[in-house]
């Protein structure tokens, strides 16, 4: 897939949605629902939407062995998403999902 074709996909996207990705890239393997509810800010209602359209739009598919996450369709999806986020917003995005995955993942570590 071509980056003029992945970055078409991207723009269809509404801007929560286009968030959305951004937790996904950022957490190696995909991620867990509970924690992109952890993290997302937005109502479960509108959190469900924006998967929906993720996966309409072929670019997050529902991972493999695993019903309650979600991951990219392909690692060049998540390595576009990943540059799109940039140098400098990268880590704190980074940080910020990881916190979230141990407070959903490991309540009690």
């Amino acid at each position: 897939m071509t980056d003029d074709a992945v970055l078409e996909r991207l723009d269809r996207l509404s801007p929560s949605a286009r968030r959305l990705l951004d937790y996904v890239a950022v957490l190696p393997g995909g991620a867990r629902y509970a924690v992109l509810r952890h993290i997302a800010r937005a109502s479960e209602e509108d959190m469900v939407i924006d998967l929906h359209e993720a996966v309409d739009a072929g670019i997050l598919v529902v991972a493999p062995g695993r019903p309650d996450a979600y991951d990219f369709a392909g690692e060049a999806l998540r390595a576009f998403v990943l540059q799109d986020i940039g140098a400098v917003r990268l880590p704190k995005l980074r940080a910020r999902a990881e916190a979230a995955r141990r407070r959903v993942e490991e309540p009690d570590g």
